[in-house]
């Protein structure tokens, strides 16, 4: 939905091209899937882009290997791990000296994976914070004065919308586009 949005705010930029390289099944704990931090520089070389937009986390709800052994999500050893793997990332991105804004998760539908989330946004302000990275908060936009999530709510200009899908997970078009909005600022500033 990020790359939707972005797509959508620089439209009538000739200037900005948005390289969309989402990986659906992919995280920091598929690394069998796809290893972000070892794919990273071939991407950064073939698009040679300008900056960097990091936003990943809600399929990394399972158990993830780590040695020889299964670990269930967000146990001491499985975070650790994925810590690991998260500062990875954001090293190799420090490194290639490219402007990167690490972009947060949203509340979600149910309670246990908007407290997942929450978890995860920690660790991702750690490591954009620890790598010269930035880390962009979008939880407000998408959860009610409650703190709860938000099916619909004001879009980026103020208007209701429905922002996510009725599934709870994905941004609807206007969802996508407020999402967008964060990240404009970021870029532009």
């Amino acid at each position: 939905g990020l790359a939707e949005g972005l797509n959508d705010v620089f439209a009538n930029n000739p200037a900005i091209r948005v390289a969309d390289k989402a990986k659906g099944s992919s995280g920091f704990v598929r690394d069998d899937v796809y290893n972000w931090p070892q794919e990273i520089a071939g991407v950064l070389a073939t698009e040679k882009p300008a900056a960097v937009i990091v936003m990943m986390g809600s399929n990394d709800r399972q158990q993830m290997k780590v040695g020889e052994e299964r670990e269930q999500p967000r146990t001491e050893v499985w975070t650790k791990a994925y810590e690991l793997r998260t500062e990875a990332l954001a090293k190799a991105l420090a490194n290639s000296k490219i402007p990167y804004l690490w972009v947060g998760m949203p509340a979600f539908k149910t309670q246990k994976m908007t407290a997942d989330m929450l978890a995860f946004n920690g660790i991702y302000r750690g490591a954009a914070e620890a790598y010269n990275g930035e880390f962009v908060d979008i939880w407000d936009g998408f959860v009610d004065e409650s703190g709860r999530f938000m099916q619909r709510g004001p879009d980026f200009e103020g208007q209701p919308r429905a922002l996510r899908t009725s599934d709870g997970v994905f941004f609807t078009k206007a969802g996508a586009r407020k999402l967008a909005h964060y990240v404009e600022r970021e870029i532009k500033r």
